[in-house]
């Protein structure tokens, strides 16, 4: 299933990004994902690649996966002591690992069960789609983003460019329905689910062509 995954990715390959990271070639950089996600599968219950290798840009800056983790034996047992190679953050959320002779950064982000299909398709990218096409629309419907995922508007303070839940509604927030998947995200929020090669819009313009 993952080779699968890989090999449509690099069929589908599209135009770059424009960061100025250093950059290698989708094909070196789905090779790396592979192995990489080959050592950790077995702390895992499920991952997927994000960013711009599952958006197929022909050269990218980094590795982005999104997984869910294994509440035994999960991933803490394998970075608990802080051996694996490349590791240079080990969050609860996000562990970032990098490998300079290879011009190589890896961002492993870790989520629940019930955000999953959210936080895929915020990773997966661009910015531009996330932003003017994905935040807008639950924004309109009334729902922010918070660290526990989608929120009702109402029922937060939004401070500091963060959206937090108010404390009278903390132990009971109305709460969306669950992101097993992408398509479940995409159906919440009424649109029609759009490959990751095809989201690679980098202006309001191109996300208002989208949405219409």
């Amino acid at each position: 299933m993952l080779a699968r995954k890989l090999y449509l990715i690099l069929i589908t390959a599209k135009s770059g990004n424009m960061s100025n990271k250093p950059k290698i070639p989708l094909s070196v950089a789905a090779s790396y994902a592979a192995r990489f996600m080959n050592k950790i599968t077995p702390y895992v219950d499920k991952m997927e690649l994000a960013g711009s290798v599952r958006r197929s840009c022909k050269h990218v800056s980094d590795i982005q996966i999104v997984s869910v983790n294994k509440s035994i034996g999960g991933l803490d047992t394998l970075f608990s002591d802080g051996g694996f190679p490349g590791m240079v953050m080990n969050g609860e959320r996000l562990k970032r690992f990098k490998y300079p002779q290879n011009k190589l950064q890896i961002e492993l982000y870790i989520t629940s069960p019930e955000d999953y299909g959210r936080i895929l398709c915020f990773r997966t990218g661009s910015s531009a789609f996330v932003h003017h096409v994905i935040t807008v629309r639950y924004n309109r419907m009334g729902w922010c983003g918070t660290r526990d995922g989608l929120r009702r508007k109402k029922e937060c303070n939004h401070k500091s460019k963060r959206w937090e839940i108010k404390p009278e509604y903390a132990d009971n927030p109305t709460k969306p329905p669950v992101f097993d998947t992408e398509y479940d995200f995409f159906d919440f929020l009424g649109l029609k689910w759009t490959a990751p090669q095809n989201r690679n819009m980098k202006s309001r313009e191109e996300a208002y062509n989208y949405s219409t």
